[in-house]
């Protein structure tokens, strides 16, 4: 059975943060390492950071770095995650979390302003493709 939750993307800056928390949609940090944010620091290692959704700190490294380009690090982060993540356990702790939450969606949020350029667009097209969702993931433009 397709799970009926309602799952967006965006990036996170402190205006996205109160325009989802107003609007009652649950931020998920898709951040490997957030401790050291001003703005959402307070949020490592609690239910809402899921950071087993980033790409490795080598991965990020290598992108950073012009080590690799987008093409390349899209295609090896899709590795990383389809290695290591189960996509139905991540949808139905997210499940979870909007019920306990009452949060009417969630939204994976990346820091990267550019959709295009972000892992947050890999993941919504693994998700988009994985069959779990009766709606499909997209950005949201805020």
């Amino acid at each position: 059975m397709k799970s009926e939750l309602k799952l967006n993307t965006s990036f996170v800056s402190p205006a996205t943060l109160e325009k989802f928390k107003s609007n009652n949609i649950l931020p998920i940090f898709i951040i490997r390492n957030i401790e050291g944010s001003e703005l959402i620091g307070q949020y490592s290692g609690t239910p809402v950071h899921f950071r087993e959704l980033s790409p490795s700190n080598e991965l990020f490294r290598q992108k950073r770095d012009k080590v690799v380009g987008l093409d390349e690090f899209k295609k090896l982060y899709a590795i990383e995650i389809t290695g290591r993540v189960d996509l139905k356990k991540i949808i139905n702790k997210l499940e979870s979390l909007a019920e306990l939450s009452g949060a009417r969606s969630i939204v994976l949020l990346g820091y990267g302003s550019d959709y295009n350029s972000c892992h947050r667009s890999v993941l919504a097209k693994l998700l988009n493709e994985s069959g779990l969702l009766e709606k499909p993931v997209k950005e949201l433009v805020v």
